[in-house]
């Protein structure tokens, strides 16, 4: 009885969070709180539309997003081919007749009603969840670990369209990139065994990080309503975070050619340090008694290896970031965000021949490593 309580709260914890976003957010236009309705019930509907079709192209074709059924090249190819272009595609649709008649012409509302599209659309999903299969408390971690991804990345290309009129079009690529991010999120929490899920927490990180950036440039847009003035401010104590103009200057080249030589040195030097806390954090674990053979995504036993580790993984970026920073007296992050890039597509790519639950560890964490990498270079900046 306890877990269908559970399940019922669940359903309702998506409209509530949206709820609070349109609190936060402020106006969205006028009847925008029937509006909302409207388009949460039809994110609703799209969410339940959604099962039907995986549940029927999936059984046709005797595809399976779970790695345990199919193995794991068989559930990447119906999640990235099928469930996770389905999914965002279903949430725009519900909005899309909004921004065709000009109601969503600033991020603002682009976020707002994308967002509650997603919160109809998580609801759904999670009454197909809990009708559909038994109730346990796995069962219900995994459906609380969904709810978040279905509200950010719809609010991250929301925000976009909302933007697309008078900052270019970044809709598509926006719409892209949340459908790729988002499916990999799907695929460590529906896909992976439980053993995995611990590598849903950088991607969290990262939706939590990017979420704060977003609310601070919309609270800072000139229609917006002042901050102060809000009730409901999410983390009223903390300073706030970075505009998203500043960080495209970080990021930008200052009117100077860009500089090959320390991106080059930025991969190396990443890399070196990268080694060295994973040894650090390897020496750490047999201190204590860690046994990494346990790191097998089917046994729960293996979160604390991978935790571990992925500290380590994690503390060497912002460590090369600072340090290149600094030897190369440089005015942007942007050589050291290069470097730092590239040396995790050095690190997907050497993982790509080892274990497949290292590949999926190391995408997990690489959002939240970029954006370390880049605060480290930016306090190595040369003011």
């Amino acid at each position: 009885m306890l877990l269908i309580l559970l399940g019922v709260v669940l359903v309702g914890l998506p409209p509530v969070a949206a709820a609070l976003l349109l609190r936060r957010v402020g106006p969205i236009g006028e009847h925008g709180s029937r509006t909302a309705l409207i388009v949460g019930a039809g994110g609703a509907l799209a969410g339940g539309l959604g099962v039907y079709l995986e549940h029927l192209v999936l059984g046709v074709t005797g595809l399976s997003t779970k790695a345990a059924q199919v193995g794991v090249g068989g559930a990447l190819l119906a999640t990235f081919l099928f469930a996770a272009p389905l999914g965002e595609a279903l949430k725009v649709g519900v909005i899309w007749p909004l921004y065709q008649s000009r109601r969503i012409v600033r991020p603002a509302s682009g976020l707002a009603f994308a967002v509650v599209a997603g919160a109809g659309f998580a609801s759904a999903r999670v009454v197909a969840s809990l009708i559909s299969a038994p109730i346990d408390l796995l069962q219900l971690l995994r459906l609380v670990l969904a709810i978040p991804a279905h509200l950010f990345f719809a609010g991250l290309w929301g925000y976009a369209l909302g933007a697309g009129r008078a900052r270019g079009r970044w809709f598509s690529l926006a719409w892209l990139s949340a459908m790729l991010l988002h499916g990999l999120y799907d695929h460590i929490v529906f896909g992976r065994g439980p053993g995995l899920l611990v590598a849903a927490a950088p991607l969290l990180a990262a939706m939590a990080l990017v979420t704060w950036v977003l609310l601070r440039d919309v609270a800072s847009a000139p229609e917006s309503i002042p901050v102060s003035s809000r009730a409901g401010t999410f983390f009223p104590t903390l300073p706030d975070p970075p505009s998203i103009g500043a960080v495209r200057r970080a990021l930008s080249r200052a009117d100077r050619p860009l500089l090959i030589h320390w991106i080059i040195l930025g991969t190396l030097v990443t890399l070196g340090v990268m080694i060295v806390a994973l040894a650090a954090a390897v020496y750490i674990g047999h201190q204590v008694g860690l046994d990494f053979a346990l790191a097998d995504e089917g046994d729960v036993r293996s979160i604390a290896p991978l935790v571990l580790l992925g500290v380590g993984f994690l503390t060497a970026f912002p460590l090369a970031g600072y340090l290149v920073a600094r030897a190369s007296a440089a005015t942007s992050v942007l050589e050291p965000a290069l470097g730092a890039g590239l040396a995790l597509a050095a690190v997907v790519a050497f993982f790509s021949m080892a274990a497949p639950v290292s590949v999926v560890f190391a995408l997990a964490v690489a959002p939240v490593a970029f954006a370390l990498a880049c605060g480290g270079a930016w306090f190595g900046l040369a003011h």
